[in-house]
């Protein structure tokens, strides 16, 4: 799920024809997820490529409109948007020779020479917004327009072969280690829930990661599918879009999921809820914050119990 900047030319688009939009934004499998009401906005206008990880042309492939992965060297495109400021992303926004290049930033700074390269600078404050609601205002979307990011489902041959029919999911990393609960707790606190429901568990191929994958499976026993380290994206986006529900912490999953209008919970450490988390009934989260006074808490903070309810009240959402 990491690369560089976009390769290859997505299908959707004409290799002769000019992107009316081109959107440069090379961060992690989540947070490129969170484009997408933005990116939806842009597509009712015309085309639109994304410059990002070669790997995500799946999951843009997955949004609604006419939204594909971005060529690899010198695009075409009548508007540039660069929503970041490292200097692989200013030489490829110039690199579009005759777009008109806007940079959108959250945060007053940069350097001078960005006004060399780029028509329009400018600078949307997002220090209380949900990220997704942010990069739809820095583009110019109307906040009564604003709907939280969606995903189509993935075609049928996407998913592993030998899945039950009925499951949940359960990611329990995410990009950073100081972002998880330890397997112990979500082991005590799936403890008698779900009745038979099995739970795949899922997750990146960092040797801790499937450590820790690894651990709770086995504390799950004949209930878990350990799939950690064994999905490409294509699955991963499968397994997630069947799901009953999922149960993660702040990251991929947990905006992917919501995407495809699953019950999921998120489990927040020393991130910002408020940022990386979209309120609804079928998207529950839970913030260390709220069970300690640290000013960056760890997950563990959070209880089992408070964890086991909130788990309680998803499978409710499930069943209904």
């Amino acid at each position: 799920m990491r690369g560089d900047v976009a390769g290859g030319l997505s299908p959707k688009h004409s290799l002769m024809a000019a992107l009316d939009s081109l959107v440069i934004y090379r961060k992690q499998l989540g947070d490129v997820l969170l484009l997408q009401p933005a990116l939806e906005w842009l597509a009712q206008r015309g085309s639109v490529g994304v410059a990002t990880r070669p790997a995500f042309a799946d999951l843009l492939a997955l949004m609604p409109g006419n939204i594909a992965l971005a060529p690899g060297a010198f695009p075409r495109a009548r508007h540039v948007y660069c929503l970041e400021t490292r200097r692989g992303a200013i030489a490829y926004a110039a690199s579009a020779i005759g777009a008109r290049r806007h940079l959108l930033k959250s945060r007053e700074r940069g350097s001078r020479w960005h006004h060399l390269v780029f028509s329009e600078i400018s600078v949307t404050p997002g220090r209380d917004m949900y990220r997704a609601a942010l990069f739809h205002a820095m583009l110019d979307g109307r906040p009564e327009d604003f709907r939280p990011p969606r995903l189509e489902s993935p075609p049928a041959d996407w998913l592993p072969a030998g899945l039950p029919a009925d499951y949940g999911v359960i990611h329990p990393t995410a990009a950073w280690e100081h972002k998880t609960w330890s397997a112990g707790k979500w082991c005590a606190a799936l403890q008698e829930r779900g009745g038979d429901l099995p739970w795949v568990v899922t997750a990146g191929p960092a040797p801790w990661e499937q450590a820790l994958a690894g651990q709770l499976a086995a504390c799950l026993g004949g209930r878990a599918i350990n799939l950690a380290g064994r999905t490409n994206l294509r699955q991963y986006l499968a397994v997630l879009a069947n799901a009953r529900l999922v149960l993660c912490v702040d990251g991929s999953a947990s905006h992917l999921a919501a995407a495809f209008g699953k019950p999921t919970l998120t489990l927040f450490g020393p991130t910002n809820p408020i940022h990386w988390h979209c309120p609804g009934p079928a998207t529950i989260r839970l913030a260390a914050q709220d069970f300690c006074a640290e000013a960056r808490p760890p997950v563990d903070a959070i209880p089992v119990a408070a964890v086991g309810a909130a788990i309680d009240r998803l499978l409710a959402v499930a069943h209904g």
